[in-house]
């Protein structure tokens, strides 16, 4: 069996987004990360999948977690391992590949997605983005955020995109 990812599911991709913000403001943190929020939402898909067919996706610790995040940026291919209760206390395990197959223009909606959600959460924005800037040099904004989506958007994309969020930050200080 092999499954191939062309786009990200973008309600569970918001979902996702929205919740790690609301968790990040509940207790006053910055856990929230493009990352995660990527690989979360690939595993549940991954995982949806596999469930038409009778199959549980295994659990995936922080190394496969990476694994999965890095095969999605490069556009690779991952092994996953599933397993099924065949009869009581008896299971079967099986492989499966996951192809990443996303064009740079799918991937660019999805960091553009992320970052609309990080400009309109006033909490995570200004604790976990100004906060952490250099001397607070709020210029350093696209830089930043280009950073945090490892590169999708460049620091001149992000400025174009999001030049209105950006002007009223820059006049609010």
């Amino acid at each position: 069996m092999s499954i191939v990812l062309d786009k990200l599911d973008e309600e569970k991709f918001n979902i996702n987004i929205i919740a790690w913000l609301e968790l990040d403001k509940t207790i006053q943190s910055c856990y929230t990360n493009f990352r995660d929020i990527v690989a979360d939402t690939i595993v549940e898909m991954i995982s949806e999948i596999v469930e038409k067919d009778g199959w549980d996706l295994q659990y995936f610790g922080k190394d496969k977690r990476e694994e999965l995040f890095i095969s999605f940026m490069k556009n690779s291919k991952i092994t996953v391992l599933l397993n099924r209760e065949t009869n009581q206390m008896d299971y079967e395990f099986n492989e499966i590949t996951v192809e990443f197959n996303l064009s740079k223009n799918e991937k660019k909606k999805i960091a553009e997605t992320y970052l609309f959600e990080i400009f309109n959460n006033s909490y995570y924005f200004n604790e976990c983005i100004i906060y952490t800037l250099d001397e607070g040099d709020i210029n350093l904004i696209p830089e930043v955020l280009s950073d945090e989506i490892y590169g999708l958007l460049s620091p001149d994309e992000i400025k174009a995109k999001f030049k209105d969020k950006l002007k009223k930050i820059v006049d609010d200080n």
